[in-house]
């Protein structure tokens, strides 16, 4: 006979534990070549797959909402279906280039049971009394582990470099000590141990706005420093989401109070809140000039005008063809032999990445293409993301099949591209428009449906820590929009959905 009471208790710390080790799961060691080799993909990945397996037959031993399993069922059978037809559409495919585009079932199976733990999460959550004092912990340590790990690896510098695998040559005191002048602004920004800063920032543009939602209510000391150590840490990992979220989170912050005050809710501006906003606002103020993101903006705004300077020296587009033609009848070789010399003879000179052109989409294989991207002007040249979505929709031409609309052209290839830094565009090419509505659509839904029920029950929902958890969720959806690789990020996923299922309790279900 299962103790069932005990069996609630273990899933309920399990879940919590499970959420609150994600950044820890996220630690650059354990995404090395060496790590990854060794084990045949990171850790971390088994870690979570175990964990939220152990988390669903212990729901399965307690649960008997026959409602909840009916929806679950009925949600699974349609990825089960999904995936069989997705797996078919991809098996039939037609590129140029020979390796398939390094297309993997395996490869594509995994991809999927990634995108599904998270939904795992929200049934689990859903499913648990998370009491409301256990789930505000698990924000702040989140948060707490994030920021001191950022921040002190940033002060004695032994913190990787938000972009690349280096350790950093200076900490935030170089930044007012000609640090500049000594070294690149890349080796000034910070993202502690961590294996991705753009993933890191997107996190703590979730995380904050629920972190000042909980002080609201809540003014003790400890989330006050919560919440100022990870505007720091969010300056000093140096990406444009993190130093403008936070100015954001700020702002919208100060509005929501307003708005409280003047639904004639009892929430009292008091020298608590006003410290909040005051410190936040000199943090910002004090080290926006000297942030890593700004300078980096000066650098990359002199490249441009540099680059597009050189616009003048020559137009391509009619030079490209007469030079094939001739390379083509005096060395009495085919067209396309004579457009893969010119886009091997030229392509440096064009600034396309080369990456992208010898390994991801190789010229050799569709010069005509490249050719067509030498022929744009340079600053589209340079535009890395433009050129990757420009990829995925040559791919996707040639192989001309209406239904790569709906099931996609698969991840394994999608990813073999590169990663296109556009989340939901970049899932319609790898998953297509039924993936994105299964795997990214119940997080969407369910964040608009918390915005509505607060929307049509303005003053009786109207509350600061629930709107700004749902600012936060609008938030990220709306960055990984604009920087991509957060939406299939399973440390962002995992805890997005434990907020969002937390969330929809609070607001559709009878308040704790």
């Amino acid at each position: 006979m299962i103790n069932k009471s005990l069996t609630n208790k273990i899933k309920y710390y399990l879940l919590i534990l499970f959420v609150v080790i994600q950044p820890i799961l996220d630690i650059h060691y354990l995404y090395t070549e060496e790590v990854v080799k060794a084990v045949g993909f990171s850790p971390s990945t088994i870690i979570r797959m175990i964990i939220i397996g152990v988390l669903f037959i212990l729901t399965i031993l307690t649960l008997r909402d026959r409602k909840a399993w009916i929806f679950i069922g009925i949600y699974f059978t349609l990825v089960g279906i999904y995936t069989i037809f997705h797996i078919l559409n991809a098996r039939d495919f037609y590129t140029l280039v020979p390796n398939d585009l390094g297309y993997s079932v395996v490869g594509e199976l995994f991809y999927i049971i990634r995108m599904s733990i998270p939904m795992l999460v929200i049934f689990v959550t859903m499913t648990t009394e998370i009491s409301k004092k256990d789930y505000d912990k698990v924000i702040k340590i989140i948060l707490l582990l994030i920021s001191l790990s950022i921040i002190i690896s940033n002060i004695f510098k032994f913190s990787l470099t938000s972009y690349g695998k280096d350790i950093i040559s200076g900490n935030i005191f170089d930044w007012f000590n000609n640090g500049y002048l000594k070294y690149n602004y890349l080796e000034l920004a910070s993202r502690g141990p961590f294996n991705s800063a753009n993933q890191l920032s997107a996190l703590l543009c979730l995380l904050l706005p629920t972190m000042f939602g909980i002080y609201t209510y809540d003014k003790k000391i400890s989330n006050l420093l919560t919440i100022l150590l990870t505007i720091l840490s969010m300056i000093m990992i140096g990406t444009k989401v993190a130093l403008y979220g936070a100015i954001i989170v700020v702002i919208v912050y100060i509005i929501m109070i307003l708005v409280a005050k003047l639904l004639k809710q009892d929430i009292l501006i008091d020298k608590k809140i006003l410290a909040l906003v005051g410190l936040s606002i000199l943090i910002l103020s004090v080290l926006y000039a000297k942030s890593p993101s700004i300078n980096r903006e000066v650098v990359e705004s002199g490249y441009k005008y540099n680059t597009e300077k050189e616009e003048v020296k020559k137009e391509v587009k009619e030079e490209v063809k007469e030079e094939v033609k001739e390379e083509s009848k005096s060395k009495h070789i085919s067209k396309k032999q004579g457009m893969i010399q010119y886009v091997e003879d030229h392509f440096i000179e064009a600034k396309i990445k080369y990456d992208f052109i010898t390994q991801c989409y190789p010229y050799q294989y569709d010069p005509e293409f490249w050719i067509e991207i030498m022929e744009l002007p340079v600053n589209q040249r340079t535009d890395y993301r433009l050129l990757e979505l420009k990829m995925h929709q040559r791919v996707m031409d040639i192989n001309n099949n209406p239904n790569d609309k709906w099931l996609g052209i698969s991840f394994t290839r999608t990813e073999h591209l590169f990663t296109l830094e556009r989340d939901f565009i970049y899932q319609y090419y790898s998953l297509g428009l039924i993936g994105v509505i299964l795997f990214l659509g119940p997080y969407v839904l369910i964040t608009l449906g918390c915005l509505l029920r607060i929307i049509l029950n303005l003053r009786k929902k109207f509350n600061v820590k629930h709107v700004m958890t749902c600012f936060g969720m609008l938030f990220i959806l709306a960055v990984s929009v604009y920087s991509g690789n957060i939406m299939d990020a399973l440390t962002i996923t995992i805890i997005l959905a434990f907020i969002l299922a937390k969330l929809k309790k609070d607001l559709f279900m009878v308040e704790e």
